[in-house]
This record gives structure tokens, sequence and C-alpha cells, in this order.
């Protein structure tokens, strides 16, 4: 080859260099900052560099799989990039802001009314979690080896009560983040069979955008722990204005500093009414407390177990009782003593120092409410009525929330004349934070779901200035500015989510993310009534968060504590024999087999449950002869005809137990019980017409802790009292200074300290207060502050800070037990324990003796 060839062929080359660099530099665009950099490719995939970590997080968001470049165009100006899908005319702008960490991602579409974004996928490879904020907040592990697909609801019922999500890829933080109720999340969790791929499982999670929802945005926190994602939402949180510290809070409403240590005792309800489904008809009607009782049992608990705060609730006060007739509540329950006996209640216990507060309702209204009118319903985008649940009262129809102030503020009927007959000093509106935004199509008060919140808001708002502190179920960021109590987010029915099966779902486990964000405040209890005899974990739980527990109607009716103090019985239940009886129903015969003497006056129950644990039909019956009067050996009860609702098709569990006739109390027998007190002697399932009965999987018996524990006062401070005052009085003691010291801190970091996530460490403010729970089935030595060993057994626990100590131990500072014992110590001047010249001991059970520096001493009561 001569020279001049060899100079032609040399720039042909380079010219196809030259365009092959200028095609490859077209097809893709980025911007960047010192922290992160985003690119994008007109093949429709984005990916950011988080330099911070060194992470890249990739993503197809528009979910095509196999995208042809010329479907697409980038479009780059400044700190902006714009992806857009000429197939479809939608398009996303990336936004990086001024922190260098943030991505703003905003879709527009002249077709479209809503967008998904598929954002990016965490693997088991990668070590990596999700963290969503369903009530306190739960752990999605990639590793969990669980296959499912979820989505979560912005603001909706056991959904995301905060607009956020957290994720993690090779210990890289991401921060999603969005300011609209007209946001879901989705995630989907995929086991890989795929020989070609590294991974195992993939989690890949996408955001959906609509009506007034254009963005969320991105906040890439580099290398990290959980507390990194909650201090960077925290950040967000202000910005958005729902973050209003009790700092703020308590200069215009002082009366919520009682709630600082306070525990949740509710009456639930005082005056229980059941009417059919229309309204029509009375079913049964039972007063379990009298408003004088009500005001004794608050006397009770200040006087004889020196309980020295509490948020105390009355339900079912209202002229027609729990749940009906709503909003027409007064005067009040004619049966418990009317607004006389209730305005004497109101007053004996606010003497006490604590809170007393009313259980009302503007969410449900009833068909036999004097107020009925259709005006006041939500409508539907067909124009029809918006139906709500059936409750005790009937079926409800949902109040349109712009009503629902109307109806509260009416002057002789609703909040201001319970104001001035009654005068409590907190209240409590129900559904109002437990409820999802709604929309409204009435053209009369039409409502967006951000019309739905800011009503909402204005209704808590004026409660609150008009009796001193406010609350209401469950609870949203949203309403964090507006009220002082949430009651449900800690946990329902003793366990953390009304869904009981909803972390087995997931293959998650529970974080108090809520109160690494917002634990300063507000106060977070849970709701619903539970089983104390099974309710250690769920103590545990409120440890490691810091709560004060709710004890919803677990006491027993009228004056319990002067009834019989029996808590088990030597009973186990089975079914003898089910067969079926025409159509949808049929015949079951139980046998209770007696292990021992039997005492009391007890009553049985059969719930038929739903496999959340609702209950949808029953089957309770007055044994015959009564229990007291069974031998040892097997006793057979029925057959008893049941009727199946229409409508109910699946698998029921057959869920039954006793309860005393006196205080409505159940007690335990012997077998593994529920939260809720209640044994699983089977299921049913029904199919149409046909019913089976399925006999309950025989299971290897596995030794486990006992949930009873902290109903324990052997050698104790409560021994021989009834068995709530024992639970009260021992939780009470733990928590309740734990929830004064930390109520104005936040948690600032939270380890789990096993691989199995059962065994883990919280710290409190600046590491000022630090609590260790152990809910595995092992024994557990941790490292107290001053370099002493505490054996933690199954369901123990240990707490240190600088005025209070609290342990469930085999061994503390140096003595060791032969059995677990649960000591507190509380130095009452405020000064250091080790320098306090005025300390108050606990004794729970066990062993008495205890050592307080470098001295044994023996306590018993104090």
């Amino acid at each position: 080859m001569n020279s001049n060839n060899s100079k032609i062929y040399l720039i042909i080359s380079l010219l196809i260099l030259s365009a092959a660099c200028t095609t490859f530099a077209a097809s893709k665009k980025s911007i960047e900052s010192k922290f992160v950099k985003i690119t994008v490719t007109r093949n429709g995939v984005f990916e950011v560099l988080d330099k911070q970590s060194g992470v890249v997080w990739q993503s197809t968001p528009f979910g095509e799989k196999k995208s042809k470049t010329d479907n697409f165009d980038v479009k780059k100006r400044n700190k902006l990039l714009k992806l857009i899908n000429k197939e479809n005319d939608k398009s996303l702008t990336f936004q990086l802001l001024p922190d260098g960490k943030s991505i703003d991602i905003s879709y527009e579409s002249r077709k479209e009314k809503n967008i998904k974004i598929n954002l990016f996928n965490i693997t088991d490879k990668d070590k990596g979690y999700v963290i969503a904020p369903v009530r306190m907040g739960m752990l999605i592990p990639s590793n969990n080896g669980v296959a499912f697909t979820q989505q979560f609801h912005t603001f909706g019922y056991e959904s995301l009560d905060l607009e956020m999500m957290g994720f993690s890829k090779l210990g890289s933080k991401l921060l999603v983040s969005w300011h609209d109720p007209n946001v879901v999340a989705d995630l989907t969790s995929e086991l890989v069979k795929n020989s070609s791929v590294s991974y195992k499982q993939n989690i890949s999670f996408s955001f959906t955008l609509s009506k007034t929802a254009k963005s969320i945005r991105l906040i890439f926190l580099g290398k990290g722990n959980f507390s990194t994602i909650a201090k960077a939402y925290r950040k967000e949180a202000k910005e958005k204005g729902w973050l209003v510290t009790w700092n703020e809070k308590l200069k215009k409403y002082p009366e919520a500093e009682k709630l600082f240590g306070a525990p949740n005792i509710k009456l639930w309800s005082t005056l229980s009414r059941s009417m059919s489904e229309d309204s029509s008809k009375e079913i049964h009607a039972n007063t379990h407390w009298t408003f004088d009782e009500a005001a004794q049992i608050a006397e009770h608990l200040k006087n004889d177990l020196k309980i020295d705060k509490a948020l105390f609730t009355l339900g079912g006060w209202i002229n027609r009782g729990y749940d009906n007739q709503h909003p027409d509540i007064l005067p009040a329950a004619p049966e418990c003593g009317g607004n006389k006996g209730l305005a004497d209640c109101s007053e004996r216990v606010k003497k006490l120092g604590y809170l007393f507060c009313l259980h009302d309702n503007y969410s449900d209204m009833y068909l036999d409410a004097p107020s009925w009118n259709e005006d006041y319903i939500m409508r539907d985008q067909k124009g029809d009525l918006v139906r709500g649940g059936t409750w005790a009262g009937g079926k409800c129809y949902i109040i349109c929330s712009k009503k629902s102030l109307e109806l509260a503020k009416r002057p002789d009927k609703n909040l201001p004349a319970v104001k001035k007959l009654i005068n409590p000093n907190s209240y409590f509106i129900d559904v109002t934070f437990a409820a999802p935004p709604l929309e409204c199509f009435s053209k009369d008060h039409p409502l967006t779901k951000s019309d739905d919140i800011k009503y909402k808001q204005e209704l808590s708002d004026y409660s609150r200035d008009l009796f001193g502190t406010f609350g209401s179920e469950c609870g949203k960021e949203w309403a964090i500015p507006h009220a002082d109590f949430f009651e449900g987010i800690a946990g329902v029915k003793g366990r953390y989510y009304h869904g009981k099966n909803l972390l087995l779902y997931l293959g998650a486990v529970e974080i108090p993310l809520f109160n690494m964000i917002y634990n300063d405040c507000i106060a977070a209890y849970g709701k619903y009534g539970y089983d104390m005899n099974a309710a250690a974990d769920y103590v545990l739980s409120h440890i490691s968060a810091g709560n004060h527990l709710n004890y919803h109607a677990i006491m027993g009716n009228h004056l319990y504590w002067k009834g019989s103090k029996i808590w088990k019985l030597p009973l186990s239940p089975s079914v003898q024999k089910f067969e079926k009886k025409g159509h949808r129903k049929f015949a079951i015969t139980y046998d209770w087999k007696v292990n021992g003497q039997l005492k009391g006056k007890w009553e049985i129950f059969t719930h038929f449950t739903d496999s959340i644990g609702s209950i949808k039909f029953q089957n309770d019956y007055t044994p015959k002869p009564e229990i007291a009067k069974w031998n040892k050996g097997v006793v057979k009860q029925g057959p008893f005809t049941v009727v199946v609702p229409d409508g109910l098709e699946g698998k029921f569990d057959i869920m039954t137990g006793v309860y005393g006739t006196q205080n409505g109390a159940r007690v335990v027998l012997q077998g593994k019980r529920d939260g809720e007190g209640r044994y699983k002697i089977g299921t049913i399932e029904i199919n149409k017409d046909d019913i089976k009965f399925l006999p309950p999987k025989k299971v290897a018996e596995k030794e486990e802790a006992d949930m009873s524990v902290f109903c324990n006062a052997e050698n104790g401070w409560a021994e021989g009292m009834n068995i709530f005052d024992i639970f009260l009085k021992n939780t009470h003691e733990i928590l309740s200074p734990l929830n004064e010291i930390t109520a104005k801190m936040i948690i600032t970091d939270f380890a789990y300290l096993s691989p199995d996530y059962k065994i883990t460490q919280t710290i409190f403010g600046q590491n000022e207060v630090i609590a260790v729970v152990n809910r595995s089935n092992r024994d557990f030595k941790y490292i107290c502050k001053d370099g002493s060993t505490a054996l933690l057994p199954p369901l123990g626990f240990v707490i240190e800070s600088p005025e209070f100590i609290a342990f469930h131990a085999k061994s503390w500072n140096g003595v060791n037990y032969d059995k677990p014992v649960l000591f507190t110590i509380r130095s009452l001047d405020k000064k250091l324990i080790s320098k306090s010249n005025n300390i108050c001991v606990y004794h729970g059970f066990g062993n008495p003796k205890i050592k307080i520096g470098k001295n044994i001493r023996t306590v018993n009561k104090y």
C-alpha cells in the first residue's frame, strides 16, 4: 500500500471512529454534583451513581424491557435531564436540587392521567432492605426468601402513614419522598430460579402518580444506617409542615404534658348496644360500667395502684351507646348515669390529675340518627351515597368531612354542649386519622383527597382548642400538628398490625421508624383490647419504641377488682362432632377436657373468624351444667345449630374461650391461645352451600417463653391482686418512667443485635437512654454501660439511663437469680441514681434482693 492510500485509509478510519463516538455520546446524557451523577439514555434507562457510597442504582422508568433507541429522546438543560417517550407522549424530568444529593422526578403527559415510574431493584446479593412507614414501621429484608406483591397507598389504612419509603443497597441508603396523597407505591418480590443470574431474590419497587401528584423526590444518602434515613426524612417533614415538636405544642396546649408517661386506659365501652343492620331493631344492650363505676375505677388506680398519670377514656357514653346514632350524642347515656353522672365522673377523674377523655365520632352517620339527612353524606362518582361499615349501631354512611365540622359545632347538640355540660380536658374523635383520604363527588360539597385532609385537620383543631388535648384513631403525619396523641399507630389487638399475617406475608420485621422521626412530637399508643396473658412480646415492642401501653377494656366490667381473682382454669377445648344441617347450617358439639378443680361463674364464647382474626359470626353459650360443677374428665357441650350469614365464603377459624359472668374478663385455659384470649379448635370451609370441618393440624409442641410473664407478681408489690392490676402495675412501672424521660427525644439509633432480628437495641437522644430487649428463645448477655453483665432470658430486657433503670433478667449488677426477676429503680429528685438521696425501687416478681451501687437490699413493696 502506498503512502497516499494509507493516508486515505487513516482519514476514513478516523471519520468512522468520530461518527461512532458522536453516536455513542448522543445516546446518553448526564448531570452531576460532587455527591451524585445522573445518566439518562435513549433506550429509556436512567441510572444514578451515588458517589458517596460508590453504588449505582439503575432503572427503566417506563417499564420497557427491551426498548428501541429511537423510541426515546433525551434533552439536557443546566441541572435538568428530560427523558421523552415519543411513542406515547409522556416524559420524565430529572432535576438535580441545590443540595446536590436530591433529585426531583416529575412527569408530563397529555394523554395519560397517571403514570407509573419504575424505580430500582434490590437483590439478596445487595444485602439490602425496604423500610415502609406502616404504623410504627416495617423492615423488609431483600434476602428473606419470600415472594409477594404489595401495594402501599399514601395515608391508607394500615398502609403508608408517612409520605416516604426507605431503601438500602450494599449499605447505600436512599430516601424516596413526596407530598401528595395520590401516590401509590408497589413492591414486588420474586424468587429467581434462573441459573444465569447470581441472585436468588429480587425486590423491585415503583410509584404510581395520579391526579394532583406530579413528582417524587429521590435523596441519595451514601453509606449509613436506619437513622440515616429517618434523619433525612425528618428534614423533609419539617419542610412539609408536618413536624411540630412538643416544645412548640406545649406553649399553646400545656395540658398535653400530662400525656408524658401516661397509660391509655379505656373503658370500651360503658354502654354497648347492638342494632340490626338497618338500625331498626335492638338486638341487645349491656351496661359494662356506670359513670360512677368509671370514676371509682380511676380512683382505685390512683389510690390503690399508685398510677400517678393516665389518659382515662370513656367509650359508649353517648345517648344510645357505643357506635350508635352518631352524630347525635347527647344527653349522655341514661343507663350509665346521664349528664349529671358523667359530669361528676369528669370532675372526679380530673381531680386525680388524669386527663379525662371522651370517645366520639364524626365520620359515621346511622339511619336511626335524629339528624339523619342525606345532605351530610359523601357521594361517589355515580352520585350514590357512600356506605361505611356495619357496626354496633347497624349500617352506617360516611359523613363528608366538610359537613363533619358543621355537625361537631352544633351548639346545643355536640361539642360546645359537651364542653359546657361535661367539661372533659381531652377529646377523641374516632376514624379521623384512620380512614384514608376520600373524595366526595356531591355537587353541594365536593372534596379532593387534599380537601378531606384539610377539613379533618380543622375538626381536630376545633376540638383541641375546646378541650385542651386531642387525639384520634391510628395516626397520619398530616395530623401531627393538629393533635396530641395517636391511638393505634403503636399496635392493634396486642400485635403490631391489624392484619395478623401481614409481617409473615411480606417476610418483614417491625422497626420503630415512626419514633425515629416523630417521637418528640406526639404520644403514640396502640388500640383495641388484647389478652394480657399473651402480651409479653407486645410489651417488649413498646419498650423498644419508648411508648406506653393501651389498656382497652381488658380489666373486666364494673368494679372488676372486687370480683373473682381466678385467671386460669384447667380446661382444654376441642370439637367432638361436626355435621352439616341444610342450607348454610351446621351442628357442632364441643368436648371440654377437665384436668383439675373448677370454681367460679363462667360463660363460653365461640368466634368464627376470618384471616385477620375478625369475628364473622358466633356461637356463644351458657355451659350446662355450669362449669363449677364439671367433674374431671371430658364434658360434652351441644350439639348447637349455627347459621352461616349469607354471602360468607372461604375458611374461618373456630376460636373459643371462657369469660367471667361478673366482669367479662377472659381466663387462661390449657393450650396455645391467640392474642385475644381465644383457642383455635378447628376451621370450617364454606363454598356456596357446602360446609366442611377441618380439624386443627397437629404440630410438635415446642417450648416457648411464657407470654404471661408480666402478669406475674410472685413475692412482688402486686402479689394477691386482681390479674389486671398486676399486669397494669408491672408494665406501668417500666413504661411510664421510660416514656416520660424520652417524650422529648427521638430514637437516634436502632440496631438488631442478632441475625434473626429478635434481639434489639434502641438509643434515645444523645445516648441518654438505652433499651435492649430479648425476644428470642435463648438467653442473651448484655454488657451494661458500667461494664457489668446483665443476663437477659427470653422476654428479658434492660433499660439504662442516669435517672431510671429497669430490667427483667437472670442476673444484674453482679447478682445472679435462680429465676428471672423484675425490678425498676427511679430517682425521684432528678439526680443521678448514684447520687440521689431519694430513689424508688419497684419489685415486680422473683427474688426480692437487688444490688444498688455496692449494697444488696431486700425490696418487697414501697
